[in-house]
């Protein structure tokens, strides 16, 4: 019903959503104060205009520690949250990859939304600060965020964490390497990956979608913004085709992380982000699929100016306690 999470899992998911009506408040305040991602403004600009998400009254958490790990490309900051209390994932771990379009995204901006996770969830929340493009090329992303799941897994014992129970998630272009580094991980033998957590995913170029078109101007990513990302992350000799960079290429689905996978329906992505989902759930693979048809893309960063968003963020908090539980 309009207004409220749809549930599903591997064995109901719809063949395809739609998107409902947009929730009133939200809708307000994106028409005063919301940026617009992948539009003709200049970069540093974009950049800027995304502090309209930094709020001066943050959701309130135990401790944050500040770490600066010494990764591939230089140092990877990592802003690691933890819980005020024991929750119900305590002792678990999520590495997070912010969104963004590969070129926007401080641990400023994804402060709020960590801050969340952490504290409903009990799990203790790694906020990756991943070099930007386009000052970074692909593949330094995908690079910085598997450094860190590895690192997570051979440190967890002294970071107190269950090895058991480290996920790794991310919004937008943070879902993309998501799926691309549970994907590379499995085909690599490396460390096990408990659950994968794909929010509003860039599984593919979405433009011969419905949604592309539905969505494609008046929202917080505009559809023809997708070509800026590309064109600043992107060297001239990558094929943007391979599953690396375009995850829902993969020929083989199968043995993947349990998913808790986040879509909404003022989207460009939705319907990449829903053939996703139904990639991973045709392939047998355990599946928690939550649908916002009255949300758009950049939800999380959207929780302390709109009701509807908070709920909405805390509900995911509350599956990562559920499903990262020991």
């Amino acid at each position: 019903m309009p207004g409220a999470s749809q549930i599903f899992t591997r064995d109901n998911l719809p063949t395809k959503v739609e998107r409902g009506t947009k929730d009133s408040e939200l809708a307000g305040w994106m028409s005063r104060h919301g940026p617009v991602l992948g539009s003709h403004q200049p970069l540093e600009v974009q950049r800027s205009e995304h502090d309209a998400f930094v709020t001066k009254n943050p959701y309130k958490i135990g401790k944050i520690e500040h770490l600066g790990l010494s990764g591939p490309h230089g140092t990877i900051p990592v802003r690691v949250y933890h819980a005020s209390k024991p929750g119900p994932a305590h002792g678990a771990a999520l590495v997070y990859l912010h969104g963004g379009g590969y070129t926007v995204g401080t641990l400023d901006q994804f402060d709020n939304a960590m801050r969340i996770f952490s504290e409903i969830s009990g799990c203790q929340v790694y906020n990756v600060d991943y070099k930007l493009a386009p000052e970074y090329k692909w593949p330094t992303q995908m690079n910085e965020g598997e450094y860190v799941v590895r690192w997570l897994f051979k440190n967890a014992k002294d970071r107190g964490v269950d090895e058991k129970r480290i996920a790794i998630g991310g919004d937008s272009a943070g879902g993309n390497m998501t799926c691309s580094i549970t994907q590379k991980l499995r085909n690599e033998g490396g460390p096990k990956v408990a659950l994968q957590i794909p929010i509003y995913p860039e599984t593919k170029m979405p433009f011969e979608t419905k949604a592309a078109v539905e969505n494609r101007v008046g929202e917080y990513v505009e559809t023809a913004g997708v070509f800026s990302f590309l064109w600043h992350l992107l060297p001239p000799s990558v094929d943007y085709t391979q599953p690396y960079v375009t995850p829902l290429n993969a020929k083989d689905f199968s043995n993947l992380p349990r998913a808790l996978v986040i879509n909404d329906g003022f989207d460009m992505l939705r319907d990449v982000a829903h053939e996703y989902a139904r990639k991973l759930a045709a392939a047998g693979n355990d599946l928690v699929y939550i649908y916002n048809d009255d949300l758009p893309h950049g939800f999380i960063q959207m929780a302390p100016f709109a009701k509807r968003c908070l709920e909405a963020t805390e509900e995911i908090a509350h599956y990562i306690g559920k499903l990262l539980k020991a």
